[in-house]
């Protein structure tokens, strides 16, 4: 088991970057990174994925779950995702949960 993982998505930007490598000299930040991260770390995710203008981030530290949306530069914490605002963070967390049971197991 990996104790960092992380997935970017490209989703409002799927169109630009579709059926070809993505090179982030020139395509836009993914719309969506994902991360489970339940060991320590020196990076400040936060930072780095506000410099590349990454617009949404999921973040999973093995017992807290958080959403985060870029606003002026920075993460501000939100109740629902910006991107699929229909589902409730606790239907995006049950997902997480069974997502890393999964893994674990294999």
């Amino acid at each position: 088991m990996n104790d960092y993982t992380f997935t970017s998505y490209y989703i409002q930007n799927y169109a630009l970057v579709a059926d070809r490598p993505v090179n982030l000299n020139v395509d836009p930040a993914p719309d969506l990174v994902v991360e489970v991260d339940i060991t320590n770390t020196d990076i400040n995710k936060n930072t780095l994925y506000a410099s590349m203008g990454v617009p949404e981030f999921w973040r999973f530290n093995g017992r807290v779950w958080r959403i985060l949306q870029l606003v002026d530069g920075a993460y501000v914490e939100c109740d629902r995702s910006p991107t699929f605002g229909i589902i409730e963070k606790t239907d995006l967390f049950r997902f997480l949960e069974v997502a890393f049971i999964d893994e674990v197991a294999a």
